[in-house]
């Protein structure tokens, strides 16, 4: 039997890589004697915005003053993207590559199961629709979604209209958000269960396993900076002044200087999920930043940097009963130290459970 996965395995992102890797992981574990690739569909496109450099922008003084940044830090910013590069060769099982949308969807690989997911592959905006909708002919192969995302938290009738069509091929549907689910199951007729990431298949153990030894032999509060920028940052160091614990920060931002704090740019998957693991606290506005900080069991503070968007993050940390360390867009100035909630783990484990049962039954 041969399993074939579409999702997004090839972006210089913590989150998509270490989906793809879970879930390819754990199903090898689950079905040894099947064949199960990451179908590696990665256009020119895919591997341009990725890269170090950015773009020329209209805007002169901007582009070049962030092309400066990017100069000062591009040894770390090379070793990151080289330490992504050789995680995806090491650690991903792929197809032959396809290069273009109408290349994939003519010659899509045989496979008895697709499965597409998890991470944004059903955004109604997104590049290449058709493709992570698995808009082909399957024959009498089964298309699976695992919790799929649509990266929004409000749906209208175009959005319907637009992805309905590709839905109605599915066998099997479920959802990584609430709000996705409910959507889906409105024009369905059909009940669409909520189901874990990915990165929830495996246990913190063989998470560990695979991580890099720790950044710091002290103790410290990890924050993982992804649209918050020094919003992030002023909540982290309300956190330093009653723990004294020093911050370390991986930043999207080249251009960013944070005082107080260490900045890291030279981070991979190994090193992210490191970072995380050996932290006190941890400080974001990743979906996955939060993700692996529950799955550690780590005194964490979730801040919504981006409240459209906010639906997945919500979602995960109503599951883990810890919805109170939300810190909202607007009141981040507002925000007070404490850590009164626990992670409620028997929640989480039997969502687990119920993730884990979805997969296998649809893979019958």
């Amino acid at each position: 039997m041969k399993i074939g996965i579409l999702t997004f395995h090839t972006p210089i992102n913590y989150g998509a890589i270490l989906q793809a890797y879970a879930l390819q992981k754990y199903l090898k574990s689950q079905y040894p004697d099947y064949s199960i690739e990451n179908i590696d569909f990665k256009t020119e496109a895919h591997v341009k915005k990725y890269s170090i450099f950015i773009s020329f922008r209209k805007n002169l003084l901007v582009y070049l003053i962030q092309q400066f940044f990017i100069l000062l830090r591009y040894p770390s910013l090379k070793l990151r993207k080289t330490r992504f590069i050789n995680f995806n060769n090491e650690e991903l099982t792929l197809t032959r590559r396809y290069f273009t949308e109408d290349e994939i969807l003519s010659d899509v690989p045989s496979m008895d199961f697709y499965i597409v997911g998890s991470d944004q592959v059903f955004h109604p905006n997104a590049n290449y629709l058709r493709v992570y909708y698995l808009n082909f002919n399957k024959g009498k192969a089964k298309k699976i979604a695992y919790a799929p995302s649509f990266g929004i938290s409000s749906f209208d009738d175009s959005i319907k209209k637009r992805v309905q069509p590709f839905l109605e091929d599915f066998d099997n549907l479920s959802c990584r958000e609430i709000d996705g689910a409910n959507f889906m199951s409105s024009f369905l007729q059909d009940s669409v269960p909520v189901v874990l990431d990915p990165i929830f298949l495996l246990s913190h153990e063989q998470w560990l396993s695979m991580a890099s030894k720790s950044y710091s032999k002290e103790k410290y509060i990890f924050v993982y900076d992804l649209n918050g920028g020094y919003n992030l940052l002023e909540i982290a160091k309300k956190i330093k002044r009653e723990t004294g614990l020093k911050i370390i920060c991986q930043t999207q931002f080249s251009s960013h200087f944070y005082k107080d704090c260490k900045q890291i740019y030279d981070s991979g998957p190994r090193e992210f999920v490191s970072l995380i693991a050996n932290a006190e606290y941890v400080v974001t506005d990743s979906f996955h930043g939060a993700a692996f900080s529950i799955l550690f069991n780590k005194k964490q503070f979730v801040y919504i940097a981006r409240p459209k968007a906010s639906g997945r993050i919500r979602s995960i940390m109503e599951i883990a009963g810890i919805s109170d360390r939300i810190v909202e867009y607007d009141s981040f100035t507002n925000f007070t130290f404490a850590v009164e909630s626990k992670i409620n783990f028997e929640e989480l484990n039997r969502m687990i459970c119920k993730s884990k049962e979805y997969l296998n039954n649809s893979l019958q």
